[in-house]
């Protein structure tokens, strides 16, 4: 998402499991064509602007209290990570990103002799 104008830091939750990491972002209003998520560097990156309902031109705010614009987030990763085979899903403005863990190969195997 490109500009020049300053972006809001949603809320994040990051939780560790057996199998995977867990990253919850907090994106009220969007829907999937809002967000564009990116691993570069070893870190997760959310980035989006969700959509605003339209509203007459002539309709003038009497109360805004809603967070708005653009927003972005970035969480350093694990180097335990697999981020090749990440997935992601949005559900009544919350993403859920699911990072599994690097599946750890034995040193030491049985070759077989075709």
């Amino acid at each position: 998402m490109a500009g020049c104008e300053s972006k809001r830091t949603p809320a994040v939750d990051v939780y560790d499991g057996d199998e995977a990491w867990t990253v919850v972002v907090d994106v009220p209003g969007c829907v999937k064509e809002d967000v564009d998520i990116t691993v570069v560097d070893g870190k997760l990156s959310v980035e989006g602007r969700p959509q605003r309902p339209d509203m007459p031109a002539s309709a003038v705010a009497q109360r805004r209290e809603s967070a708005g614009g653009a927003f972005g987030r970035t969480i350093p990763l694990d180097g335990s990570l697999d981020a090749a085979l990440a997935t992601a899903k949005i559900d009544r403005g919350v993403l859920t990103v699911w990072i599994p863990k690097r599946r750890e190969t034995k040193a030491e195997r049985k070759i077989v002799i075709e």
